[in-house]
């Protein structure tokens, strides 16, 4: 005990540019979260839902910042409209999402969008932040984090999420490794206009999303502006039942 505190006092959090977890440690806590993640909430085995998610995820992930990064893209049960990312790039979308996207752009965004938070490291700065003692500290004297603190780390990302800045971060690589991967990015602020106008007919399936992200208005004006960055014709009114984005110039 005395020496876990005087670790403590001499190596306290530092902003996430710190980076006290190695990749090797961010990726050994993801596998551990994402095995009770999978137990707690369970999987969907067909084989076609899960080759479409691993398709478009794979395609965001080779033109990420993070390529070196062993991502796997799985289908969990749930019928509310999200995806979950967890540490060392371990992402899941749900079926809900799956029934609601319109096309593969759509969902290449969402997957992108997840991929932005791995690649961006904020996972590693949230366990950083809120999980120092319980996780980080264990780490760096050996152990490994226990199963309730694994719960714990899981339970927060399911239910408290990222920072507001985090969000529109993993937006701005969402577009961004969209268009890379050779998608209509645009199709991503469709998807988002979409569910911000379906949020008020069934609050119960989309509370999730809602819950862990900043608001949509203010995530759509900005996606909308690094559409325009990368030259998307993107109207300043943005229409529900019809595209009024284009390709590149």
């Amino acid at each position: 005990m005395l020496a876990l505190a005087c670790l403590t006092l001499l190596v306290q959090p530092g902003p996430a540019s710190a980076a006290w977890l190695s990749q090797e440690e961010e990726i050994r806590i993801g596998r551990q979260a994402a095995a009770e993640l999978e137990a707690e909430v369970g999987l969907v085995r067909d084989p076609v839902l899960m080759a479409r998610v691993a398709a478009a995820g794979r395609r965001v992930a080779a033109v990420s910042e993070r390529r070196g990064v062993p991502y796997t893209f799985k289908v969990m049960r749930g019928r509310a409209v999200n995806a979950v990312s967890l540490p060392g790039g371990f992402i899941y979308a749900t079926e809900g999402l799956l029934r609601f996207v319109q096309s593969d752009h759509e969902l290449a965004f969402v997957m992108a969008h997840e991929v932005g938070h791995v690649a961006a490291r904020h996972h590693v700065a949230i366990i950083e932040r809120h999980f120092w003692l319980a996780i980080v500290a264990r780490l760096l004297t050996g152990s490994d984090p226990t199963s309730g603190q694994i719960a714990d780390l899981v339970r927060f990302f399911l239910t408290t999420g990222f920072s507001r800045e985090a969000e529109f971060e993993a937006d701005h690589l969402g577009v961004t490794y969209a268009h890379r991967a050779g998608y209509d990015a645009s199709a991503g602020l469709m998807f988002m206009q979409r569910l911000r106008a379906a949020e008020g007919r069934d609050p119960s399936q989309f509370e999730v999303l809602f819950r862990t992200h900043p608001g949509l208005a203010d995530r759509i004006q900005r996606v909308r502006e690094r559409l325009r960055a990368l030259g998307y014709r993107v109207a300043a009114v943005f229409l529900i039942d019809r595209h009024v984005s284009a390709a590149p110039r």
